[in-house]
């Protein structure tokens, strides 16, 4: 098991020695436009105006995959990648922006197919841009991205 921690590591570095220092405009944007301040409140509307059953599901595996990425976070301890004119905050393992956006996709399939795959999409949109910005290496992003998909599930 250990050998395999120390092999995604070295897969982690690799990466992100290759990610530009400074972050593109648009990982930064995507990483905002997908976030906890603006999915929480679409679902919040979606539960008011489209469907209750629908967007207490969303809020529900939000809920739950922000609450146990934040938890992993402290037993992890993981330092975030270095970049420059930004002081790292927080720890880096899993991406909780991806887990939260992951979470919605067995929400969104209960929907339909079509709304699913977009939603896959978009969380892998998101889990990209968080590479991109160099706030998260790729193993965080996968972690998060499973950990959400598994918050989902548990709701949908």
């Amino acid at each position: 098991m250990a050998g395999i921690i120390e092999a995604l590591k070295r897969l982690d570095e690799r990466v992100i020695e290759r990610v530009p220092r400074r972050p593109r405009p648009w990982a930064e944007a995507v990483s905002f436009a997908l976030s906890g301040w603006t999915l929480f409140p679409t679902a919040l509307l979606i539960c008011l105006l489209v469907s209750h059953r629908i967007g207490l599901k969303m809020l529900e595996a939000l809920v739950l995959s922000m609450a146990a990425s934040e938890v992993i976070k402290l037993l992890v301890g993981r330092k975030r990648p270095e970049r420059p004119g930004r002081k790292p905050w927080g720890y880096s393992f899993p991406s909780t922006h991806t887990a939260r956006m992951a979470s919605l996709i067995p929400v969104a399939f209960d929907v339909s197919p079509g709304v699913g795959l977009a939603v896959t999409g978009l969380a892998v949109l998101v889990g990209v841009a968080r590479i991109a910005s160099r706030a998260h290496y790729p193993s965080d992003v996968l972690a998060g991205f499973l950990l959400g998909c598994l918050m989902g599930c548990l709701v949908a």
